[in-house]
């Protein structure tokens, strides 16, 4: 079993095999189609935020891309696929989730430079906005705690002696609030501050988001804006007509905002259920997308439920990803944990 699991990581990082494995797979399927997604691009600045990844690393994928695939918006993709059309080359769609204001001040410039398209979706309650982000207000208060020590009821408990501490807390606790209801969530994420003893200066967000001005520039230099939700709540945790108020409201602002038709919806953190899907398409979006499960699609998938591939700063691991081989390996190691 462990001989398996080497074989493929080994062949994971040579290119050659990479891209032998990519023809073949094509050859089978008929098509490869990857739809990218990306988060934040630029230098690190702090310890708490979304780490990005570095300018140069990204640059260096979309050199790739541009070399080896075909590049195309998300609604171009979404028609094809409407219409039945089948993709004869490599086919990639390039998207963005959230509006960090890094978008705008380095993936742009890159993007713009090798002329190529991509989508940003936008969580509008932040655009223009000081307002942290909850992820990221969560991991401040975590690395800046006063208290050596959390006990967090259903959230858990905590050491926070040491920097490695604080660290990994700072990822375990937003994913368990992610599986609580909104509002037992916004409700942890207000007192997290008095338990930490922690003061949010009221200017930590500034600059961390895009403006709206940024967002029109873009808008007329190749980029696609879709809609994220108002405030990020994860939709399948709050009630129905909160979560139809989220979807609609988003898409409403973009359009007014910049004069456009909004076309495609991003799940936050890739949740969705059937009644979601059902309205984001009856509210005249023409795809969404997701992150589950994260693999490369084909031209018969569902264009409500579109799966992507989220992006890292390796490149070995991105070429993998690309190819389609990535999705067996970790498929691969999710069935040898389930085993033990």
């Amino acid at each position: 079993m462990n001989g398996t699991k080497d074989f493929l990581e080994a062949v994971a990082n040579r290119s050659g095999c990479l891209d032998t494995y990519g023809v073949l797979r094509r050859l089978i399927t008929k098509s490869q189609i990857a739809i990218l997604m990306y988060h934040r691009v630029g230098p690190k600045t702090d310890n708490w935020s979304l780490a990005p990844i570095s300018l140069e690393n990204f640059e260096k994928q979309i050199e790739y891309l541009q070399r080896n695939f075909e590049i195309i918006s998300l609604h171009d993709l979404a028609q094809r696929m409407k219409k039945g059309k089948s993709f004869h080359t490599k086919a990639v769609s390039i998207t963005f989730d959230d509006g960090y204001r890094d978008n705008y001040l380095y993936a742009y410039p890159v993007l713009k430079k090798h002329q190529i398209r991509a989508d940003i979706f936008l969580t509008t309650g932040h655009v223009d906005s000081d307002i942290l982000f909850w992820w990221d207000k969560v991991r401040y208060i975590i690395q800046q705690s006063k208290t050596n020590y959390l006990s967090l009821n259903e959230l858990g408990n905590y050491s926070l002696q040491s920097e490695l501490d604080k660290y990994k807390a700072s990822l375990i606790i937003p994913n368990k609030l992610k599986k609580l209801s909104e509002v037992n969530k916004l409700r942890w994420i207000e007192v997290l501050p008095k338990i930490c003893d922690v003061t949010i200066p009221p200017d930590l967000g500034k600059q961390l988001t895009m403006s709206w001005n940024e967002i029109r520039e873009m808008s007329n230099n190749g980029i696609t804006f879709g809609a994220h939700t108002v405030n990020h709540p994860i939709l399948t945790n709050m009630s129905f007509e909160c979560a139809k108020w989220e979807i609609t409201q988003s898409k409403k602002t973009i359009e007014e905002k910049i004069g456009k038709p909004v076309t495609s919806f991003s799940y936050p953190n890739g949740n969705y259920n059937a009644e979601l899907s059902k309205f984001v398409k009856e509210a005249g979006f023409d795809c969404a997308v997701s992150v589950f499960p994260s693999r490369l699609i084909v031209a018969k998938d569902d264009i409500y439920t579109l799966s992507r591939i989220g992006i890292t700063g390796n490149f070995d691991e991105f070429k993998a990803m690309l190819c389609g081989l990535w999705e067996v390996i970790v498929e691969f190691r999710n069935k040898e944990y389930y085993r033990k």
